[in-house]
């Protein structure tokens, strides 16, 4: 049995990989905050409207259907993640001309982790739930 196709286990993974992606993103910035002129970058969020509204011809998530009657919607999740500058909101720029506040980028550093091991317990609790259903421990 392949957990990628079960659409909980693959948008899971896709959460993950976005997440893993950002971590380092981040942790470029931290490494550049010496850097002169160095603007910090971060990944855009993925949108769930966004992801809704793209055409089925890419794949991706299908919504189950067990009626005809029923509503036919797709959407498409890919693993393109949009790399951004930000500007610093609250920030002074350094004499430099670097604009690395090191707080919000390990804050965004602690916040990523944090949702990825959400993420991580959530697949491990469905894997367990898969488990029982089976009869394996």
């Amino acid at each position: 049995m392949d957990l990628r196709s079960i659409s909980l286990f693959s948008s899971l993974s896709q959460k993950m990989n976005w997440l893993t992606e950002r971590q380092k993103v981040l942790a470029q910035n931290i490494a550049n905050a010496n850097t002169p002129g160095y603007t910090p970058k971060d990944l855009k969020k993925v949108s769930f409207k966004a992801a809704l509204d793209q055409t089925t011809a890419t794949g991706g998530l299908r919504m189950q259907t067990t009626d005809s009657r029923h509503m036919s919607g797709a959407s498409a999740m890919n693993g393109d993640y949009d790399i951004e500058v930000k500007d610093a909101e609250f920030s002074i720029g350094s004499p430099d001309g670097n604009a690395v506040n090191l707080e919000d980028e390990l804050i965004k550093m602690s916040e990523t982790q944090m949702e990825y091991a959400t993420a991580v317990n959530m697949y491990r609790k469905h894997v367990s739930m898969i488990k029982a259903a089976l009869g394996k421990k």
